[in-house]
């Protein structure tokens, strides 16, 4: 009687989970493994370890994210070429595509730049949850931007604008909501196809990298408006935007009760003033504002500040949020608004000098 072989077995690796979504990527390629090997284990694993059951895999996959936590996707590499030394290690994601020669000189693995093609006609497999307890399923309407904004990375990680004529396939039944990742879903040709679909599907959605102000009309307005979309986002990445972003608010207003979120882009060219510009204006117009701050792609850490700001008032601003704390958002509170950052944008600057202190002072008391 001869001996069964073992099944073919492989391994997707997220190194460091710091969003509460999963790797969109290897939940496809675990798709694409079981397909293409009907008898195959697929096993995940968060950090360096070794999955229960899992002997020799005979591809170990690595995820990135971030670039500044690009390190531990090298100790990852490291880690599983010591247990695995004849399995193949393929590694991807945002960090590997942005730094890919940084990460080939210490690994010796020339990383995957960008969408890998084969993986993505597949649907994700919403077994590989990766320790997350998942309301939503996770897809794009479209991919890419047919902006070229200099601080986006869009254009490296996704250069082509397409759409995605398929994306319901990947939309759980058994799954509440439904979270699109496109960068530019209002430029797509397919938006009123894409309604229609959302309206027979009947969940809530939420478009989370937000949607483009310049594109937003009264017709896409009320079209928005027969979905469940739960927040409405935008972003307000440069002053110049101001009467889009001011028009996108008022339409959305007038056909949608429904939260709204913008996204405030901050340390790039902009300075503190401007900055403050920006929020004291959204606050005016009761609307949450997301302040994201612009971080070059590095191999560190570090935040490094942009020409017009300091690592003081960088520090200051993230201090402030922590005083509005709402996953980030600064109050809609008008009055909680002007005690904490001011009136006008000498304030603005003078009160975050006055937090930076104050923090100085109370970690030294504590040493």
């Amino acid at each position: 009687m001869t001996k069964a072989k073992n099944p073919i077995q492989f391994l997707l690796v997220e190194p460091v989970a710091k969003t509460p979504y999963p790797p969109l990527g290897l939940m496809k390629i675990s798709s694409m493994l079981k397909h293409d090997y009907p008898k195959c284990s697929v096993f995940s694993q968060v950090g360096c370890d070794i999955p229960p059951g899992l002997l020799y895999p005979k591809k170990i996959f690595i995820t990135s994210l971030f670039t500044w936590d690009i390190k531990k996707v090298i100790d990852s590499v490291y880690f599983y070429r010591r247990a695995y030394p004849r399995s193949e290690i393929k590694v991807g994601g945002i960090a590997a595509s942005l730094l890919p020669d940084y990460l080939e000189d210490r690994t010796g693995i020339k990383p995957h730049v960008g969408i890998l093609s084969e993986a993505e006609k597949y649907s994700p497999d919403y077994s590989q949850s990766f320790g997350r307890k998942l309301n939503t399923s996770i897809t794009y309407a479209s991919r890419g931007c047919i902006r070229q904004c200099k601080f986006c990375n869009v254009k490296t990680l996704e250069p082509e604008f397409s759409v995605n004529d398929e994306w319901e396939k990947d939309v759980s039944e058994g799954l509440s909501a439904i979270t699109f990742w496109d960068n530019n879903w209002l430029a797509s040709p397919n938006f009123s196809k894409d309604i229609e679909k959302l309206q027979k599907l009947n969940k809530k959605v939420d478009f989370n990298q937000g949607l483009d102000a310049r594109l937003f009309t009264d017709k896409k307005a009320k079209l928005l408006s027969s979905i469940n979309i739960d927040p409405i986002r935008f972003a307000f990445d440069h002053i110049s935007n101001e009467k889009a972003v001011v028009s996108a608010i008022n339409l959305a207003k007038k056909y949608s009760s429904k939260e709204i979120r913008v996204y405030v882009l901050y340390n790039y060219d902009d300075t503190p003033e401007d900055f403050y510009y920006r929020i004291n204006l959204l606050n005016k117009l009761k609307v949450l504002a997301f302040p994201m701050q612009f971080r070059e792609p590095a191999e560190i850490g570090q935040k490094l500040p942009g020409p017009h700001w300091n690592t003081f008032l960088l520090r200051a601003v993230n201090l402030s949020l922590l005083f509005y704390y709402r996953k980030g958002m600064i109050t809609k509170s008008r009055e909680s608004f002007k005690k904490i950052y001011g009136t006008n944008a000498k304030q603005f600057v003078e009160k975050l000098y006055n937090i930076y202190r104050y923090d100085k002072t109370i970690k030294k008391s504590h040493n």
